[in-house]
């Protein structure tokens, strides 16, 4: 499989994957709250499913780009942390003053939140942004042993990981059996070292040093058959009333199918110069798109198409497709604005 690259040097699919990652986040909060009718419920769910693997994908980006780490710790942490901190800390704020605003929340409730932001995200949807915190500090500390790793060592690594994602479900269909499990990810049990958000880094880096090839070969045959399975349990679950959440949590092996699956897909498309350069400009934005789409979509579109009588899923796809071009436009003009940079995450 050749991997074309930018004149930067950067691999292109990851820019591609990048852009579709921030696509599915926009796609899972733009779905409106459900108004009760059967009907919509099922489109609105689909719709929210559909972005489910988004946040697993950027971490398995992440692994792809960043794993092994060959600088030093305090090189690593410096050149990571004052892209990741800044915009974060900045957007946190700003987004506690539009909900002192919009929500009603008191100044004493703002002062509370903002205070907690080392500790707790201000808005519910960055907590990726704290997992990627954590996977930044342990980086330094798993690459020595990437570095000398083997292909089978890392794939008995991935492999008790995904026995680990496959815990929400056991613990669904034999409850007596096995305990139930935690979406805090907290198992108490033998794997629990081996479970957690670090196997979507190391799934990330795996396939972008050993792709699966599309063709007629085995392993790509059985991730397209549980890629078209897992959906539809899920969905049948969902709406034969024998559903639980965790079986969409981010931490269960359907989330490592579908990033696997999406991963592969990217890897062999290969878009038209035209196109690879709008994805290529988008990615570069991504990260400020993403602190931004939860107040773009909800506090500004929303509010515009809700009584549009549009069905869910054009209503959908509109908001989320608004709120990606606001977003790219938005972070274009501050990134171009002095010292905008510290609050878009770009250099």
């Amino acid at each position: 499989m050749t991997k074309e690259k930018s004149d930067s040097g950067r691999l292109l699919y990851i820019d591609n994957l990048r852009v579709l990652a921030c696509f599915l986040v926009l796609l899972t909060h733009s779905v409106m709250p459900h108004t009760g009718s059967t009907h919509e419920g099922f489109w609105m769910y689909t719709m929210s499913f559909a972005g489910s693997p988004s946040s697993e994908l950027f971490l398995a980006l992440s692994g792809t780009v960043l794993l092994p780490v060959h600088t030093g710790f305090r090189n690593f942490y410096r050149r990571r942390f004052s892209k990741l901190l800044p915009p974060l800390i900045i957007w946190s704020v700003l987004g506690v003053m539009l909900y002192t605003y919009t929500k009603g929340w008191t100044w004493h409730q703002a002062a509370t939140v903002i205070l907690q932001i080392p500790f707790q995200p201000a808005i519910s949807v960055y907590w990726f942004v704290y997992v990627m915190i954590g996977l930044y500090l342990f980086a330094p500390f798993i690459s020595p042993w990437l570095t000398g790793a083997s292909r089978r060592q890392i794939r008995l690594f991935l492999g008790i990981w995904c026995v680990s994602m496959m815990y929400p479900w056991l613990s669904h269909f034999f409850p007596e059996l096995i305990a139930r499990y935690y979406l805090s990810g907290s198992y108490y049990w033998e794997f629990c070292y081996f479970g957690g958000f670090l196997g979507y880094w190391i799934l990330g880096y795996y396939l972008n040093k050993y792709p699966i090839k599309i063709g007629c070969n085995r392993r790509w045959i059985s991730l397209c058959a549980l890629s078209i399975l897992y959906p539809t349990i899920i969905i049948s679950l969902k709406f034969g009333n024998s559903y639980s959440p965790e079986l969409i949590d981010n931490l269960q092996i359907g989330s490592a199918i579908a990033v696997a699956m999406l991963y592969t897909v990217m890897q062999n498309v290969r878009p038209g110069k035209r196109t690879q350069l709008i994805l290529s400009s988008i990615a570069k934005y991504s990260y400020c798109i993403y602190l931004t789409h939860i107040f773009i979509a909800r506090e500004l579109y929303w509010g515009v198409l809700d009584s549009s009588g549009f069905h869910v899923v054009p209503r959908t796809l509109i908001t989320a497709l608004l709120t990606l071009a606001t977003g790219y436009v938005l972070t274009g003009i501050i990134a171009r604005i002095p010292f905008g940079r510290y609050v878009t995450g770009t250099r």
